[in-house]
């Protein structure tokens, strides 16, 4: 595991591949990250697409004619 490698190697003094462990986890949480956004906005324009497709009733009034 990634973490457990970043910790051990830390406990080493192998600051070189604790640093390359750490910026792999980093990127991985990013790019987790940016996945769940964009799952979360590709919901919302599908939500607001079917709500714009759905037909609007509206109930006309006869016009009233004004008496000369």
């Amino acid at each position: 595991m990634a973490i457990n490698d970043l910790i051990q190697n830390v406990k080493d003094g192998d600051n070189v591949n604790a640093t390359k462990e750490f910026e792999g986890i980093m990127a991985d949480k990013m790019t987790a990250a940016l996945d769940a956004r964009k799952i979360e906005i590709a919901s919302g324009m599908i939500q607001q697409r079917k709500v714009e497709e759905e037909p609007v009733e509206v109930e006309l009034q006869p016009e009233v004619q004004e008496e000369e």
